[in-house]
């Protein structure tokens, strides 16, 4: 794993703050309802994303937000040659490593710890044909500034008419007026066995000052059933909502031509049938679209930052 020479201060306390409570918290990986290690729902993603990309299969794909890294192994099955990833949660990617990559397929990857915003140093000059950024991350930076440089670093990563594919809840999440409440029974696996947990949420939205854009801001904590004792503590974490206009908009001044191509369960049949039989996925599911952004061959851009 290499580490990116980005500039740390720029980071912000909450983005750290977010990674460090929750993207880096090693309990909530082990529920069983977590997604970091479903590899059937990778494939499906991966499938998904390469009838999006609707060319031959890329030599070159860039995985920024990585996380554990759980779509490598299917992106490699499906034909890809070569995969960067980049994520700034090392005890992500770390998981992701141990657990989700092969070590036949070590070669084919290069992972990098790091802000994706800091990324050209370890992208390939020429762009990559295809960046696919998973996991509903568009949001995590939720400051407008960050979003734009976010938008931004993933046009850079392009290659001319490369193809941006990534999942977004957008404003079909929204829990209404005041603060929604949830809890859900769930499984915690451990070396000794598994423990019952209740897993409680809230969401709430509030609106940027002076921007059409919203703040999603999510509770979590996570608590032993017989005692009660916290698993893991309750922290928050935020998303950035961006009306579908303006998002695509603001991927036009990154000279990125945005599509919205419709909800994830159009095109996984894997996807469809989870969320009627459990709908499990939250944001991940019924509400959650993908979208395609093609990069004008005029803006080719610097892989500098």
């Amino acid at each position: 794993m290499h580490p990116i020479r980005g500039a740390r201060a720029r980071w912000g306390r909450d983005l750290l703050q977010l990674v460090e409570e929750h993207y880096d918290n090693e309990p909530l990986m082990r529920l069983a309802g977590e997604i970091h290690f479903d590899m059937p729902l990778s494939r499906a993603d991966v499938e998904a994303v390469l009838r999006i990309y609707d060319r031959p299969a890329p030599r070159t794909v860039y995985l920024p937000c990585a996380g554990t890294l759980r779509h490598v192994a299917p992106l490699l099955e499906r034909g890809c040659h070569e995969l960067i990833a980049v994520d700034l949660s090392l005890g992500s990617l770390s998981a992701g490593l141990s657990r989700n990559v092969p070590s036949s397929v070590a070669d084919r990857l290069t992972v990098c710890q790091g802000d994706v915003r800091d990324a050209g140093e370890v992208l390939p000059r020429e762009g990559a044909e295809l960046v696919f950024l998973g996991g509903n991350s568009l949001g995590d930076l939720t400051d407008p500034d960050g979003h734009a440089e976010l938008i931004a670093a993933l046009a850079r990563a392009l290659a001319p008419e490369g193809v941006l594919i990534f999942d977004y809840v957008g404003d079909r999440y929204l829990p209404g007026p005041g603060t929604l409440s949830t809890e859900w029974p769930e499984i915690l696996r451990t070396a000794d066995g598994d423990i019952e947990v209740l897993d409680r949420r809230t969401r709430s939205v509030s609106p940027l000052s002076g921007s059409l854009m919203s703040v999603l801001t999510f509770t979590c904590e996570i608590l032993e059933v017989t005692s009660g004792a916290p698993v893991v503590p309750k922290h928050s974490y935020r998303k950035l909502i961006v009306p579908e206009a303006l998002l695509i908009q603001q991927f036009r001044q990154a000279g990125l031509k945005l599509c919205n191509v419709g909800p994830v369960a159009e095109w996984s049949t894997y996807h469809r049938d989870r969320i009627a039989q459990t709908g499990d996925l939250g944001m991940l599911g019924e509400p959650n679209c993908w979208y395609r952004a093609v990069k004008d061959p005029q803006r080719s851009g610097s892989r500098s930052q």
